[in-house]
């Protein structure tokens, strides 16, 4: 295998953390690192920088070419598990388990359960519901979702791309993934849950609906026996400013600082904003998974209401492209996971 030290050079460069020399007493920079990479994966792969494409794509297809691919899963896995535990949205209200780690895709739904479970399968975010009794375990769907890379393992070994830029690619193309699931889960997995007539309200904010808004919020809390937390979109959770003053003279105020910083209030009369990461549902950004005119409000309990099985560990697939020896290969990032909903608390909903 790859020499530790190439390895331990791998995951700080794919990582972005700052390289030192041999001797550590001196920065080096993300180009010399690359570049001690790319030498030893050619010696690695009997390969030199003049090799054509035809002795690359036989090294890549060697023995010693697949060990190298598991070498780039292994430090893949470092860096999605590491990007996710990131995310405020997915450490509050996401419980993931990692079939690697050992733990079990298996989920207790307590004597609390109201209603529950939309389960996603496959990229069409296909939902289904079931109810769940007290005292019942369930367990999530998964699927196998593949996720293509534009660029190519040959675009590090012949120099036009860096290691951490190529490493960066796959691993924030994979968070994105997983990010798109959540926010679409979220967003249909709670416009299923039934909301009562009393914890529904619908208009713009303002003085003569602030009533009705601060009415929600405290039924939410008392039916559930908690605080409460708005949730909503950046665009959503940008509506409540209209019920908050804000004293722009005065430099010391923290209202005016978090609104001149993130363009909305940190929180309403004491009551915690999260927001959620809001996701489209193609390239073109034209079409919004969560809904930017609707304002949640959620039990603030120890409950993570998403959960997420994750099997935790990528695979790298070598399509094969064109019909000669010397046309390129791509690559497919290939990895087991599921998401479900288990709403367990009432909550409210603003339609603005």
């Amino acid at each position: 295998m790859l020499d530790t030290s190439v390895k331990n050079l791998m995951f700080d460069l794919g990582a972005g953390r700052e390289i030192y020399d041999a001797d550590s007493n001196r920065v080096i920079s993300k180009a010399e690192a690359s570049d001690t990479i790319r030498k030893a994966c050619f010696e690695y792969l009997g390969l030199t920088k003049d090799s054509s494409n035809k002795q690359i794509k036989r090294a890549l297809n060697s023995e010693r070419g697949t060990q190298f691919f598991e070498v780039i899963e292994e430090i893949i896995d470092t860096q999605i598990a590491h990007g996710l535990s990131e995310n405020e949205f997915f450490n509050n209200y996401v419980e993931s388990k990692n079939m690697k780690d050992g733990d079990v895709n298996e989920f207790w739904a307590d004597d609390e359960v109201l209603l529950t479970v939309s389960k996603v399968s496959g990229d069409a975010h296909d939902l289904s519901i079931q109810r769940l009794g007290s005292g019942q375990s369930y367990h999530v769907d998964t699927a196998v979702y593949g996720i293509k890379v534009g660029g190519d393992i040959r675009l590090f070994l012949t120099g036009r791309k860096d290691w951490g830029a190529f490493v960066d690619a796959v691993v924030k193309a994979y968070i994105q993934k997983v990010q798109t699931l959540i926010s679409s889960q979220f967003a249909n997995g709670v416009n299923l849950i039934p909301v009562p007539a009393t914890l529904k309200g619908t208009g713009a904010l303002a003085a003569s609906t602030k009533a009705q808004f601060d009415a929600i919020i405290e039924k939410v809390g008392a039916a559930n026996e908690s605080g409460v937390v708005i949730m909503g979109t950046k665009t959503a959770l940008k509506s409540l400013n209209a019920l908050t003053k804000v004293d722009w003279a005065d430099p010391a105020n923290s209202i005016k600082e978090s609104v001149a910083n993130t363009g909305i209030i940190g929180s309403y009369e004491g009551t915690p904003l999260m927001e959620i990461p809001q996701k489209f549902t193609d390239k073109s950004l034209a079409t919004p998974i969560v809904d930017n005119k609707k304002l949640y409000i959620m039990p603030a309990v120890d409950d993570r209401f998403i959960k997420f099985v994750d099997y935790g560990e990528t695979e790298l697939e070598v399509n094969e492209k064109g019909a000669t020896k010397d046309d390129m290969q791509s690559y497919e990032v290939q990895r087991r996971m599921g998401v479900a909903t288990l709403m367990t608390r009432y909550h409210g909903e603003w339609d603005l």
